[in-house]
């Protein structure tokens, strides 16, 4: 089992109502073996408030922290997550204005109070 840590690097966004979005971009590992399987493990977040590449992880999940990742995987990567509490959080709207270059953001490794983001290769 290989283990690679998505805690560091993240991109926060700032909306127009100070809330913030996080997200993270990351490179299909090259050392997956045929039949090994990719897992994003997500603690104490919980992965149906995430997306990959703009697909919620939501309908993917079997647990609450952990999913299979590997059929979704591109070999250019972007996960992202709305902070607890956006109002309609679940909504693709705040990915747009992410997207459309005009938010200010800062680059920072994601904050203890998160918890851990890895990938998990077994």
């Amino acid at each position: 089992m290989h283990t690679i840590s998505l805690s560091r690097v993240w991109e926060r966004y700032v909306l127009k109502d100070e809330s913030f979005v996080w997200v993270r971009r990351f490179q299909k590992p090259s050392n997956i073996d045929s039949g090994e399987l990719v897992y994003l493990v997500a603690e104490p977040l919980l992965l149906g408030r995430m997306w990959l590449n703009d697909n919620s992880l939501r309908d993917l999940m079997h647990e609450e922290h952990r999913v299979c990742i590997s059929w979704s995987l591109c070999q250019r990567n972007s996960l992202a997550f709305c902070e607890p509490g956006l109002p309609d959080g679940n909504s693709m709207d705040w990915m747009a204005a992410v997207t459309s270059g005009l938010l200010p953001s800062e680059r920072i490794d994601l904050p203890i109070k998160f918890g851990k983001v890895v990938l998990k290769i077994d």
